[in-house]
């Protein structure tokens, strides 16, 4: 009997009744052109795949491992972020897999795939952060997570991070992830895998980096070292042909509210609820960096917290008089005086500052005899004018 060959045609895990298969070829899985692909071949160490529903996420992850199978040393670890939605994935893999490796187990009670050559993949599930403990002393050289804005914060995939390790030399280590944009992760995975680079672009994951913020912007001098390379894939209805010709799907999607439509069918990364420009559109609104030239005008504005974050804009003006926001400052419990610190050096080779625009409350004198928070970072040289 022919080796089955490790390919098949995708479709959302939701939205499959029957896997094609080529019976020439006794084709079991071939992932779909386009972003499916790329998610598949990536080399970088961390790479987050998704966007839209039904681009077909769930099967690219549950094929990702399977490359890696036939290796003895290998031990992967697949997660959800509950034990309802770690089935859906576990009944789908018992319907491929066995016709991917002939001879391969599946124990229910140690929910683990071990594959004849010895290799094993776990699937399991993290619905608290203490539930990474039941990984302590364990390693693998590959993890993913389906659905990663399920976890509320970046706890789980941090620490995972440090179970992450091969025992040969020829496997290499990987973490992968799925997700559509909102859940309750959001912000965070945003922030770790949108925001640093445009899609589809390899980036640096730095020593300093913070889920927060970075008291210093990416490509400062102060970023922090390079250690590994991460990616953010997008993915779209369009590239799953499958559902996008049917037409029902994407028909249930356009019939959601304008949030919801918008991350689950246009995969918008950037919606946000309670968001005050609720019509910010990434395609529209954001340019491909250049450098901005030392002889437009330029201002920045400030909104100070010690407790809450304050954040600074720059902003340069066009000759057309567009505004153009270059640089983006977010810190909490940074007294005022620092922060007028961290603001003059990045301006260091800005060109020269027209003005700044302050919170007219930091001129209050809150009590205190001496200068004020606005006078103090004045003093430091960091000049501003109060808000109207």
């Amino acid at each position: 009997m022919q080796k089955p060959i490790l390919e098949s045609k995708v479709q959302e895990v939701e939205n499959i009744t029957e896997i094609p298969i080529e019976q020439k070829h006794n084709v079991i899985f071939k992932p779909n052109e386009g972003p499916q692909t790329e998610f598949l071949a990536a080399g970088e160490r961390e790479v987050l795949y998704g966007g839209s529903a039904g681009g077909g996420k769930s099967y690219a992850m549950l094929a990702d491992p399977l490359r890696y199978m036939s290796h003895p040393s290998f031990s992967g670890l697949l997660l959800r972020h509950t034990t309802e939605e770690l089935r859906e994935l576990i009944f789908k893999s018992q319907e491929i897999y066995p016709k991917i490796y002939p001879g391969i187990k599946w124990s229910e009670r140690k929910m683990q795939w071990v594959a004849p050559s010895g290799a094993r993949l776990w699937m399991s599930y993290l619905d608290r952060d203490d539930d990474v403990l039941r990984y302590q002393g364990l390693a693998f050289s590959w993890i993913g997570f389906d659905e990663l804005t399920q976890w509320a914060t970046p706890y789980a995939w941090n620490y995972m991070r440090s179970r992450l390790r091969s025992v040969a030399k020829d496997l290499p280590i990987f973490m992968r992830a799925t997700t559509n944009p909102g859940g309750r992760g959001h912000h965070w995975v945003k922030k770790m895998f949108i925001d640093p680079a445009p899609y589809g672009k390899a980036f640096d994951a730095t020593d300093i980096e913070t889920t927060e913020v970075l008291k210093y912007p990416a490509g400062h001098a102060k970023a922090g070292k390079p250690l590994f390379k991460r990616r953010f894939i997008p993915a779209r209805l369009s590239d799953n042909p499958y559902l996008a010709e049917q037409g029902d799907y994407e028909a249930m999607l356009l019939s959601l509210p304008e949030q919801q439509r918008r991350q689950l069918l246009d995969g918008d990364w950037d919606i946000k609820e309670g968001a005050a420009f609720t019509e910010f559109d990434r395609n529209i609104h954001v340019v491909e960096p250049f450098s901005i030239p030392t002889n437009w005008v330029k201002f920045r504005a400030c909104d100070y917290g010690y407790g809450s974050k304050s954040g600074v804009l720059w902003f340069a003006v066009s000759p057309s008089e567009q505004l153009i926001v270059y640089r983006e400052l977010y810190v909490s419990k940074v007294l005022a005086t620092d922060l007028a610190d961290m603001i003059m050096e990045l301006e260091e080779h800005d060109g020269g500052m027209r003005y700044g625009v302050l919170d007219s409350s930091l001129w209050h004198k809150r009590g205190d005899t001496g200068p004020s928070l606005a006078e103090q970072m004045i003093k430091k040289g960091c000049r501003w004018r109060p808000s109207d």
